[in-house]
């Protein structure tokens, strides 16, 4: 909501009121959703990880193995 005074004054005051709102609206609601939600995303990438770097490494002894079935048999174990 914004207030219009004739004094200068009160249109700096209330513009620092209405820019102290809009900080403690962010600080205190959105940046710890977006927080929450980064350390989520990183959490979850953490835990895939080791699923990804498996994947790369069959990937990478399929390439290798070419046509040849006994080392294609060899990169599932």
């Amino acid at each position: 909501m914004v207030y219009f005074y004739r004094s200068p004054m009160a249109i700096v005051i209330s513009a620092l009121c209405s820019i102290a709102i809009a900080a403690f609206i962010y600080f205190v609601i959105v940046k710890p959703q977006t927080d929450d939600a980064n350390n989520q995303v990183n959490h979850a990438l953490q835990q895939a990880a080791p699923s990804i770097h498996k994947a790369q490494s069959i990937q990478d002894c399929v390439l290798a193995a070419g046509t040849d079935t006994t080392k294609l048999a060899a990169c599932n174990k």
